[in-house]
């Protein structure tokens, strides 16, 4: 089963920056525990994790050295809701919309289906914070992803098996940055008008 845990956790990483979803070092991820959760470390190459570069983080005391500097959301996440799994990425475009959008609501059929829509959230201060992780953590009690505005995004996954949990919510951040693309595709078409829908 650990092996398998580390392969999801390899494919994640691997596929992440694959995509654009994080740069080298960004971005962390993590699975629940018995005590606690197994996240990614701070600063190590998420397309090239070894075993060595995850961390077993307790739900309740100090946040062990070396563990990711969000280590303090995923905690309140699995704290709050019943995740089972947490992903944290940069995708691009959603990060630019949620600079001009309260919520992103997909217009394309997955997105519509998978995340209805992913509110777009706004505290003092959005990165490895007590006041981020309670926003974040309250906003998935609801939603299976949010956004920090200009920061990133959190997705959820919530099957039993740790390694498929993780895959899910990576599965939720492509369908989030997908739809973000879908979405600002649309409303350049709209601000372009005949010239691009080739009318008269």
């Amino acid at each position: 089963m650990r092996a398998r845990l580390y392969a999801a956790f390899r494919q994640v990483g691997e596929d992440l920056f694959a995509q654009g979803l994080i740069s080298a070092t960004a971005g962390n991820f993590s699975v629940r525990t018995k005590g606690g959760f197994l996240i990614t470390k701070s600063g190590v190459q998420k397309a090239r994790l070894t075993p060595e570069d995850l961390l077993e983080v307790p739900l309740e005391g100090p946040i062990p050295e070396g563990a990711s500097v969000e280590s303090v959301v995923h905690r309140e996440v699995y704290r709050r809701t019943g995740a089972k799994a947490l992903v944290h990425a940069h995708p691009r475009v959603a990060v630019a919309l949620s600079f001009h959008l309260p919520r992103l609501k997909p217009l394309d059929l997955e997105g519509q289906h998978y995340l209805k829509e992913v509110p777009v959230l706004a505290p003092k201060t959005v990165s490895a914070t007590e006041e981020a992780a309670l926003s974040v953590a309250e906003a998935l009690r609801e939603h299976r992803a949010c956004l920090l505005r200009g920061h990133g995004a959190f997705a959820v996954g919530l099957k039993e098996a740790p390694e498929e949990a993780l895959l899910e919510a990576y599965g939720l951040m492509t369908t989030l940055e997908e739809s973000a693309q879908i979405l600002l595709y649309h409303r350049l078409w709209q601000g372009a008008g005949p010239a691009l829908g080739g009318g008269e």
